[in-house]
C-alpha cells in the first residue's frame, strides 16, 4: 500500500471516529431524555431531535466524509476544517435543544445558524474531495449527499422558525414540510446515496448499481423540490414528494438485493441495513398516500416513531456494526464477531419494537427497544483496539 493511501485511510478513520464519539454522546442524551419522558411525562420532541439532529447528523458527517475519501480515492480535508464542521454541528444541536426547551428565542436562531453552517461545511468538504479525485465512481453518491445536505439546510431553517415561535398560523404547514425535508430528504437521500457502495461492501462484494441509481437520484431530487412546494399550503405536495423519495429508495435497494441476496443474507449488517431501509420505504408509502389523499398536516404519530426506531435506527446500527470494528483496528475478526454474533437478537427486537408502536403496544416496544439498545451498547464496550483511538476498552 502506498504511503499516500495509508495516510488517506488513517485520516478518514480518524475523522469518522471523532464524529461517531460525538454521535454517541447525543445518543446517550436521547436515551436519558426518553427515560425522563416515560417516567415524568412530557414531549417526545427532545429525545427525537437529540437522536436525529444530534446522533444521526453527526454519524452522517463522519461516514459521508470517510466514504468519499475512501471510494473516490480523494485526499482527506484539512483536519481543522473537519473539526470545525463537527463541533459546529455539536454546539449548534446542543444549543437548539436548550433553546427550544427553555424558550430562548435568540439561542434557537444562533444555534440553528450554526447547524446550517455545519451542513454547508460538510457539503464543501464532500464537493472538494470529489473535485480532487481522478476517479468518477463516487460522483453519483456525492450528488445524493450534496442534495441531502442542501435539503437539510432548508429543513433546519424551517425548524428555526418553528422553535422561535415565529411560525404563526403557518405552523402546521411549516412543521409538516420541516419534518419531511429532514426525515425523507436529508436522512433518506443520504441512505439511498450510500447503499450502492456500502451495502455491497458489508456483503463482502464489490459495488453494484445500474441505471436505477441514476433514475433514483432524479426522482428523489424532484421529490424534495415537490415537498418544499407545500409551503404554499398544498399539503398533498408533501405526500407526492415523499412517494418519489420512497420510489427512489425502492429502485436502489431492489437492484442491490436482487443481485446480492445470496451473499448478504447471512451477514447481520446487510440484513439490518436492508430491513431498516424497507421500513423507510414502507413509511414513505403509507405517509405519502395518506397526505396525497387527505392533504392534511399530520402530527407526530406512533408510525413516525416506528420508522425512526426500526428504520433509521436499524440502518445506523447495521452500519456501525460493520464500521466500528474497522475503525477500532486489530483484532478485526474478533471485533467483527463481537458486533455481529447473535444476529437474531437485534433483528427481532428492532423489528418487533417497530411493529408494536403503530399497533398501540407502546410498553412492549419500550422493553424491546431497551433490550436492543442495551445489547448494542454491550457490543461496543467489548470492542478491543490496539490503536490510540480506541472505540471501546
Amino acid at each position: 500500500m502506498r504511503p499516500d493511501r495509508n495516510r488517506r485511510v488513517v485520516e478518514s478513520h480518524t475523522l469518522a471516529r471523532a464524529a461517531f464519539r460525538l454521535a454517541g454522546v447525543f445518543g446517550a442524551v436521547a436515551a436519558g431524555w426518553a427515560i425522563a419522558v416515560l417516567v415524568r411525562g412530557g414531549s417526545w420532541w427532545g429525545p427525537l431531535h437529540s437522536f436525529l439532529a444530534g446522533s444521526v447528523f453527526l454519524a452522517i458527517s463522519g461516514a459521508s466524509q470517510m466514504f468519499t475519501i475512501t471510494w473516490a480515492a480523494a485526499p482527506a480535508p484539512p483536519g481543522r476544517t473537519t473539526s470545525l464542521q463537527r463541533w459546529t454541528a455539536a454546539v449548534g444541536v446542543a444549543g437548539i435543544l436548550l433553546g427550544v426547551a427553555s424558550g430562548i428565542e435568540w439561542l434557537v436562531w444562533l444555534a440553528g445558524s450554526l447547524v446550517v453552517a455545519s451542513l454547508g461545511l460538510l457539503g464543501w468538504s464532500i464537493a472538494s474531495a470529489v473535485r480532487a479525485s481522478l476517479l468518477r465512481r463516487f460522483d453519483l453518491s456525492s450528488r445524493f449527499y450534496l442534495t441531502a445536505f442542501a435539503t437539510a439546510m432548508v429543513g433546519v431553517a424551517l425548524g428555526m422558525v418553528l422553535g422561535s415561535g415565529r411560525a404563526g398560523d403557518a405552523y402546521p404547514t411549516i412543521r409538516l414540510v420541516h419534518a419531511h425535508l429532514n426525515l425523507a430528504g436529508f436522512v433518506g437521500l443520504t441512505i439511498v446515496g450510500t447503499l450502492p457502495t456500502f451495502l455491497p461492501t458489508v456483503a463482502h462484494h464489490r459495488a453494484v448499481s445500474g441505471r436505477e441509481a441514476s433514475v433514483a437520484w432524479w426522482a428523489s431530487s424532484l421529490g424534495v423540490l415537490t415537498m418544499a412546494g407545500a409551503l404554499t399550503g398544498q399539503h398533498w405536495l408533501v405526500g407526492a414528494g415523499t412517494l418519489l423519495v420512497g420510489a427512489g429508495a425502492s429502485l436502489v435497494l431492489g437492484g442491490i438485493v436482487l443481485r446480492l441476496w445470496a451473499k448478504g443474507r447471512n451477514r447481520s449488517p446487510f440484513l439490518q441495513i436492508t430491513a431498516g431501509t424497507l421500513w423507510l420505504i414502507a413509511w414513505a408509502a403509507v405517509d405519502g398516500v395518506s397526505l396525497l389523499v387527505g392533504g392534511a398536516a399530520m402530527h407526530f404519530a406512533p408510525w413516525t416513531g416506528a420508522v425512526v426506531l426500526a428504520g433509521i435506527g436499524q440502518v445506523l446500527a447495521g452500519s456501525l456494526g460493520y464500521l466500528l470494528p474497522v475503525l477500532a483496528g486489530p483484532p478485526l475478526s474478533e471485533n467483527s464477531q463481537r458486533m455481529t454474533h447473535r444476529p437474531w437478537l437485534p433483528l427481532v427486537c428492532a423489528n418487533l419494537a417497530g411493529a408494536a408502536l403503530p399497533t398501540g403496544l407502546t410498553e412492549v416496544a419500550i422493553v424491546l427497544a431497551a433490550i436492543w439498545v442495551g445489547d448494542f451498547a454491550v457490543r461496543i464496550v467489548r470492542l478491543r483496539s490496539s490503536s490510540a483511538g480506541d472505540i471501546g476498552p
